[in-house]
């Protein structure tokens, strides 16, 4: 029999969505800090996929972040070095998500539920506002980054003690 001590625990699989990742990448908001730091230590694995990276590309084109000078070429390599990129296509069998409210946000819902990510961190009013409904009926949590970060140093302090 295998010795699954020995195994290294695999790493939370989280979504983030447009405005979280545009926390860490260009605000450096102090809510965001931990999810970075476990990004870079992979004690967490942000998950994304062409529709959610081509949104994120398009907001970083946004006029305040061009004031602002965002580095968006440095901003988008940080992506790259710190999600994996998925081809996460909806399965037709499994239940049907519910409609977010903000059509521009259904795909965040769609890239959790057919990645198979544990978390989907938001900060968008209509996601949010189906937290409690995909917890019950759908194998992944909706939560804003500070609930997110709470659950994430739960999940990682067992691991600081075996590691």
């Amino acid at each position: 029999m295998e010795n699954s001590a020995a195994l290294p625990p695999s790493p939370m699989r989280v979504v983030l969505d447009s405005n979280v990742w545009i926390d860490i990448l260009v605000f450096d908001d102090p809510a965001t800090r931990p999810i970075r730091s476990a990004l870079e230590a992979r004690a967490l694995e942000a998950l994304i996929d062409e529709r959610c990276l081509r949104e994120l590309t398009r907001v970083l084109d946004y006029p305040q972040f061009v004031r602002m000078a965002v580095d968006k070429p440095a901003a988008l390599e940080t992506v790259a070095r710190l999600s994996t990129l998925v081809a996460a296509t909806p399965d037709e069998n499994k239940r049907p998500l519910p409609k977010c409210r903000d059509r521009d946000d259904q795909k965040f819902l769609e890239l959790a539920h057919a990645s198979g990510a544990g978390w989907l961190v938001s900060k968008d009013r209509a996601v949010l506002k189906l937290a409690r409904r995909v917890a019950r009926d759908f194998a992944f949590r909706i939560a804003e980054p500070k609930p997110f970060v709470i659950e994430l140093e739960a999940h990682i302090a067992p691991l600081a003690v075996i590691g």
